[in-house]
């Protein structure tokens, strides 16, 4: 799903400043630009789709 920062900004007024913000257990690590009107969330783990449409995660820490 993808949003726009507009309506993510809109989700999250309603909280604090202060709150700590989770992604399920990923592990947030940039935010990225990729071209002129997307941005990327980027975290540690890579995550991508298979060939079929499954969602994998994959964590090169030890």
């Amino acid at each position: 799903m993808i949003i726009t920062v507009g309506e993510f900004r809109k989700v999250l007024e309603e909280y604090d400043d202060d709150l700590e913000l989770s992604f399920s257990g990923l592990e947030y690590h940039r935010v990225r630009a990729k071209g002129e009107m997307h941005l990327e969330v980027e975290f540690e783990e890579k995550i991508f789709r298979d060939k079929v449409g499954h969602i994998k995660v994959h964590d090169e820490k030890p």
